[in-house]
């Protein structure tokens, strides 16, 4: 079977726990993105992907904004090492730097293609 981008596999795993805690883990599209995410294949996102599209609005506002801060928190655990870190020492730079890790865009099974 064909097997999704590594990157997009990532994202899906942040995107499953962000719509377990969101939703609950007995909710239908909370499973479906959790088998996407455990069996990586490209049939399992693509469903996932059309029932995420059947959520309301504001669900998908809610589990976008958990997902985008536990995709923060993990960046910034990757981060931890012993060494100093220089470009985090003002706040400003801060933001800046973290935004550089994150890709750009949404995995394409996320876009809205509604609007």
């Amino acid at each position: 079977m064909s097997q999704i981008d590594p990157l997009d596999r990532r994202a899906l795993g942040i995107l499953s726990s962000a719509m377990n805690k969101q939703l609950g883990v007995s909710n239908l599209v909370s499973r479906e993105v959790d088998r996407a995410y455990r069996s990586g294949e490209i049939k399992d996102v693509t469903r996932a992907g059309l029932l995420f599209a059947t959520l309301p609005r504001w669900q998908k506002v809610e589990v976008q904004r958990e997902a985008h801060d536990k995709a923060y928190l993990s960046l910034k655990r990757a981060d931890k090492n012993s060494e100093r870190d220089w470009r985090s020492i003002s706040s400003g730079n801060q933001r800046k730097y973290l935004d550089e890790g994150l890709p750009g865009q949404l995995p394409s099974f996320l876009i809205d293609r509604d609007i």
